[in-house]
């Protein structure tokens, strides 16, 4: 996408400004259903349920979202995103139906999947290649902002009150006006694809295991840290404090992962921020227990592996461009729905069966095989560079 450096950059402005309110309103709005529906006395495997709506919604409804685009027009089906998200966080508060809520939860999670896609391939269209790391890293950090402030409407308004779905809803509208900064320059996701999504995950394992292995963090250590901190011994307010300090490694240290991928090579920094995840992992179960060293290592650990979807997504804009950008978003937004399925799955299960070590346990083996591909893909890339 060829523009002036001004309209680049209003754009750019539009793009993070409007995804950091709507992600504020969105993490605001989830965790009032799971505390409402408790509240109203429905159970943990309900709640559980209802959780899981999101990740289905972006697992199978991303591969209709290129067409849909192609069809109708990006600019059109992001409004139509947005105006559906917002009444669908509106009638959250207007109904207390339990089968109503299930399924503007999976709308909602159905918008949220095509405001994301279309936000990240305009991001990429839009980026100058030398800055590409540093760009999707600034989108990046401003997303996790919005994500972690989240809860704060719900302290601000109640955790039993619904009112505050209106202000979600209202700041879902709000935020969304600000793509109007594009003066109507939507991305443009048309044309057709040399690729559909399952070849997309042979021509680049190394962006799709990178999209997998932070839903699967995301979904798993994200969720169950502050209850496996409780089974080794630390107080309930300090364990839930930890997922607070990985969130601040993923603001604090995107721009530096975005600006070292820009000067050493996208591919070197994903390994790095590969091993970072293992070793992370590995030492888990020793540093929890030492407070001066728990609290870095935890900014750095969490900082490390969200890197590594930030330079997946730079990579995605580096070797994919028009149609196929749009194909390797929708397969990035399948294999997130997927990973944030089974991590918390599979590492409450570990958890059961060894207690309280198994959700290390599950990670290591996760970051083992994204360490594995991510060696391969590099020596891969190398051997390449020496015969030409």
């Amino acid at each position: 996408m060829i523009l002036e450096n001004s309209v680049r950059k209003r754009i750019l402005v539009a793009i993070v400004a409007a995804i950091t309110v709507m992600a504020f309103a969105l993490s605001s709005s989830i965790p009032l259903v799971s505390l409402l529906m408790e509240k109203r006395g429905y159970g943990n495997d309900l709640i559980g349920l209802m959780g899981a709506l999101p990740a289905l919604s972006f697992l199978f409804s991303s591969p209709f979202i290129p067409p849909l685009a192609n069809r109708i027009g990006s600019g059109v089906l992001l409004w139509t995103a947005l105006i559906g998200c917002a009444a669908s966080i509106l009638l959250l508060a207007l109904t207390e139906h339990i089968v109503i809520w299930f399924g503007l939860r999976f709308l909602i999670g159905l918008f949220m999947a095509i405001l994301f896609l279309i936000s990240e391939t305009w991001l990429n269209q839009i980026a100058e290649e030398k800055t590409r790391g540093r760009t999707v890293a600034l989108y990046i950090t401003f997303m996790t902002t919005g994500f972690a402030a989240g809860p704060l409407l719900i302290n601000t308004v109640g955790a039993d009150n619904p009112s505050a779905f209106y202000y979600a809803s209202g700041i879902v509208l709000a935020g969304g006006s600000l793509f109007f900064l594009s003066g109507g320059r939507y991305p443009n996701l048309s044309g057709h694809s040399s690729f559909s999504i399952p070849k997309f995950f042979r021509i680049a394992p190394l962006i799709s295991a990178a999209a997998l292995y932070v839903a699967f963090f995301d979904g798993s250590i994200m969720t169950l840290l502050p209850v496996y901190g409780v089974k080794v011994g630390m107080q309930a307010e300090v364990s839930v404090l930890m997922t607070s300090v990985l969130l601040s490694g993923n603001i604090l240290l995107q721009l530096p992962i975005g600006w070292a991928a820009d000067k050493f090579g996208r591919k070197p920094v994903i390994m790095i921020c590969a091993l970072i995840g293992l070793v992370g992992a590995c030492t888990l179960p020793w540093f929890i227990t030492l407070e001066y060293l728990l609290w870095p290592i935890l900014v750095i650990w969490g900082g490390a592996i969200v890197g590594s979807y930030t330079l997946s997504l730079v990579l995605m804009g580096q070797e994919f461009k028009g149609p196929e950008l749009v194909t390797a978003n929708a397969a990035a937004g399948v294999l997130w729905g997927l990973g944030s399925l089974i991590g918390p799955a599979a590492a409450g299960y570990s958890m059961e069966v060894y207690e309280p070590h198994g959700m290390p346990i599950t990670f290591i083996i996760a970051s083992a095989a994204f360490v594995l591909i991510s060696f391969f893909d590099l020596g891969k890339g190398r051997k390449s560079a020496v015969k030409l």
